[in-house]
């Protein structure tokens, strides 16, 4: 089987704040990309706050890197990760009303999450993180906080539910 290049095609951003958009174009199937525009700020899903000394990585993995069942099926896959030399952070966009959670983290997240330990030693990264964000849900009236720890202790990754993403 063949190991997984992440890290290819990864576009470095220096800016400490920036978006991450994605078109939902189903047909045109295209990946998720930055944003540093704040004029586009509207077209954002996530903003990203970069608070450490270091410049951070995009790479855009849906449409983008293939990964792949056991059966030679197309995987479900996040849409975009973020890394430097302290984080590793998997992020699925979304924008949509209800029922979107589950999806994203079990299937999206999770999948690529699974893939990224198969091909890459994970345990380089101090930090590692999964965002799931929603741009027509940032904000929620409950907790998820027990569904964030079972995540964490099961993944060895910190689950965060919020279009916010803020590296310290």
């Amino acid at each position: 089987m063949e190991t997984i290049n992440f890290f290819k095609d990864e576009e470095k951003i220096e800016e400490k704040c920036f978006g991450l958009c994605d078109d939902f174009d189903e047909q045109a199937k295209t990946p998720a990309y930055c944003s540093i525009n704040l004029e586009e700020k509207e077209n954002w899903i996530a903003t990203v706050s970069n608070k450490t000394d270091n410049s951070i990585a995009f790479i855009a993995v849906d449409n983008k890197i293939e990964l792949r069942r056991a059966n030679g099926e197309m995987d479900y896959r996040c849409d975009a990760m973020l890394h430097n030399e302290d984080y590793i952070v998997f992020v699925e966009l979304k924008n949509q009303r209800e029922n979107w959670i589950k999806h994203a983290v079990e299937d999206q997240l999770l999948s690529t999450i699974n893939a990224f330990k198969n091909a890459q030693d994970i345990t380089q990264f101090k930090h590692k993180v999964a965002y799931a964000c929603n741009k027509k849900q940032p904000k929620f009236a409950v907790s998820h906080k027990q569904y964030m720890n079972d995540f964490k202790r099961k993944n060895d990754v910190r689950l965060i539910i919020s279009n916010e993403i803020t590296l310290k």
